[in-house]
């Protein structure tokens, strides 16, 4: 969210004293791009739309273990301190064994979230999320007091509540600082970045943490009055109401203040008069009217009061806003669901919405707090001997080397346009290629098939990297750690670690079974005779000619396993576990048999923005691959120059059980053709 505001444009509710304008922001917390935590897009179970923006929490036992911890402390604060009220001896043994219960906690949060943040404001999100439990505790904690004691509740229960939230405020921001300095000590990183700035900008504010609503009439305030700021409230109130009272008719009645009340504000002062009187500075421009009566209307202390009121409920109805957007969710299942705010008017019929499997929320009492495995459709691309290419280049001379870099800058730009085009996320940038990911297999397939289809277009430009093109696609495992920081989602870079990259980054690789060839064509470009080179490599190339199946690389793009189990990859290929997610609900039924020589390919039908895109799939095997378990690799080809209604339909519900098919019948094929032996007739 490129501005740090943009987020009072979604939350819900009105604003009595905040007007939503970045220059009213800005003055009430310049430093809020700092401080505010920026809300995430939080995507449904079907991905295809975005209504929510906020913080999804999760919420499960620990959770509450947090908040019953909290709950047992205050009310043992609460006793010690009516304690002080009272006859009965101050017993402080319950009080500090609920706090050791409630700091194990607290410590055991912030340590997770200063480690694992990453200038990502874990710690700020846990202080919003957390505030929501502390302000309603508070707020109820006059009535507590009541329960507890009648007597002391009616005379004292607004002073204790203050009492006890400043022991609670000393101790919670004590046991942060010393947490924070340890893990400032082992990270070997400054002490004052890794503060929470949020919890530091709530400390300034009490009303912050203690209240959960205020109005408009400012009703809920009485306790405040009476407990922190120690003033009669009745007498306050009177003084306010007597104001709004005298000022509408001052307006009706004085010309004069009309206008100079919309010179001073810039607002027509008859449509609202009240909320004029929440600008700052104006209650002192209207002391020095002539009409104001200082016995009966705020005197001088007062208005002081009432300016700095102001200036705090500004800064609350700020932070409620954000706080509005902290969305808790639950796991029913396998599922994440949640009571997601405002979504009957989006046409949603109800409120609890499932949302989508790449969902994930904050977990404070994990040490990574949001889970770095995430499971992503990968698909990368390798431009063949692209080194060797570039080498050569610098002998041909400035001008072609810098069409070169041209052609391929165009080439890898008509990459990205389709990527974007199908929603794809560009993760890494690999010079001869990238590696993107993606939510949906379709939109991952119909995008190799498309880059296939420029490398040829590139091809019949005189694309000098003209070697081939590898592709790999899988469903995998992907760790999402941040390398950079920014004030803004848009200004992070993240970073695909682990074993999905390893995968992909085997599949492309594709060189084992020519090296001769790529010596070959080096030495040849630097002037040797083709004569001579082919007598010094025919004895590697004889005793190697088992290893290359010639009918597979007579074809432009081809990928198969050669006899020795190695994946030789100069076209498209995809791991099993991408091919069963393509269509496991059979949707995309019918399939068709598609023939190219010996090769059948089960052929699908991909829509598309404009069109579809056919693709032929065979199984091609389980190679060998180093590092890397057992897994069934299949080739991917583009079926478009085939004529599908020229095809047999495959009696097969979805992808799998088209190619299971194809695998049997070429299975009962290969026996039936199998020659008779001596040991075939004795079966």
């Amino acid at each position: 969210m490129p501005n740090p505001f943009s987020f009072l444009d979604v939350a819900s509710g009105s604003l009595n004293f905040l007007k939503r304008t970045d220059e009213e922001l800005r003055r009430v917390m310049p430093d809020a791009a700092d401080v505010l935590p920026e809300p995430q897009r939080i995507f449904l179970e079907d991905e295809n739309a975005t209504p929510l923006l906020g913080f999804p929490i999760l919420t499960d036992t620990r959770s509450e273990h947090l908040r019953t911890a909290l709950d047992s402390y205050l009310e043992q604060e609460t006793r010690v301190q009516m304690a002080m009220f009272g006859t009965q001896a101050i017993e402080t043994k319950a009080r500090d064994s609920a706090w050791h219960s409630y700091r194990e906690l607290l410590v055991r949060i912030t340590e997770n979230t200063t480690r694992s943040s990453f200038g990502r404001r874990y710690s700020d999100i846990f202080w919003l999320y957390h505030s929501i439990a502390i302000s309603r505790l508070f707020k109820e904690l006059p009535r507590r007091v009541g329960r507890i004691d009648v007597e002391v509740g009616r005379k004292n229960g607004d002073v204790i509540k203050y009492e006890v939230f400043e022991r609670f405020l000393d101790r919670v921001l004590a046991t942060t600082y010393d947490t924070v300095h340890s893990v400032a000590t082992e990270t070997e990183e400054e002490q004052r970045g890794l503060f929470p700035r949020l919890l530091d900008k709530m400390r300034g504010n009490v009303l912050i943490l203690t209240e959960d609503h205020i109005g408009p009439d400012m009703s809920e305030l009485r306790t405040y009055f009476r407990g922190c700021l120690q003033i009669d409230a009745g007498t306050f109130r009177r003084r306010i109401d007597y104001l709004h009272h005298w000022h509408r008719a001052m307006l009706e009645a004085d010309s004069t203040l009309r206008s100079l009340a919309a010179h001073v504000t810039s607002l027509d002062p008859m449509v609202d008069p009240d909320r004029l009187l929440r600008r700052p500075g104006y209650l002192a421009f209207l002391a020095e009217h002539r009409g104001y009566d200082h016995e009966r209307l705020p005197d001088e202390r007062s208005r002081r009061i009432w300016e700095s009121l102001l200036e705090k409920l500004r800064e609350y109805e700020l932070l409620l806003s954000l706080r509005k957007l902290v969305i808790p969710v639950r796991r029913e299942e396998k599922d994440l669901v949640c009571q997601a705010p405002n979504l009957r008017s989006r046409g949603f019929l109800s409120r609890t919405v499932t949302l989508s499997d790449s969902t994930r929320p904050f977990e404070f009492q994990t040490p990574w707090v949001v889970d770095p495995l995430v499971r992503r459709f990968g698909l990368i691309y390798d431009i063949a001997e692209f080194s060797s290419i570039v080498s050569l280049l610098k002998y041909s001379g400035r001008r072609e080397e810098d069409q070169s870099y041209r052609s391929i800058f165009r080439f890898q730009r008509r990459v990205n346009q389709m990527a974007r085009i199908h929603h794809l996320k560009l993760e890494k940038y690999l010079g001869d290629g990238a590696l993107y990911s993606g939510r949906d297999p379709l939109r991952l397939l119909a995008t190799a098939i498309h880059v296939q289809r420029f490398y040829r277009r590139a091809i019949r430009e005189r694309f000098p990297f003209d070697r081939g093109i590898r592709m790999a696609l899988n469903y995998g495992q992907y760790r999402l750690l941040p390398i950079e920081e920014g004030v803004h989602d848009t200004e992070r870079r993240y970073e695909f670690f682990g074993y999905g990259i390893i995968e992909l980054s085997r599949l492309v690789t594709g060189k084992a079974s020519h090296a001769i060839e790529t010596v070959k064509r080096m030495l040849l470009s630097l002037g040797y005779e083709a004569d001579e080179v082919e007598k010094f490599f025919r004895p590697l190339l004889e005793r190697r000619v088992d290893l290359v199946d010639t009918r597979e690389e007579a074809r432009e793009l081809y990928a198969y396993v050669n006899q020795s189990g190695e994946l030789i990859n100069e076209g498209i290929v995809a791991t099993d576990r991408f091919i069963e997610q393509i269509d496991p609900e059979g949707e995309l039924a019918p399939y068709f048999l598609g023939v190219d020589g010996p090769r059948k390919y089960a052929v699908l039908e991909v829509k598309e923005a404009g069109g579809k895109v056919a693709v032929g799939v065979r199984r091609l095997g389980t190679p060998s691959l180093k590092g890397l378990e057992a897994t069934a690799i299949y080739e991917l080809v583009d079926a478009d120059p085939w004529d599908l209604k020229a095809m047999m339909t495959l009696r097969s519900d979805n992808l799998t059980a088209a190619l299971e098919t194809i695998a049997r019948s070429e299975s009962f094929l290969q026996q039936s053709a199998e020659p008779v032996t001596e040991s075939t007739e004795r079966r």
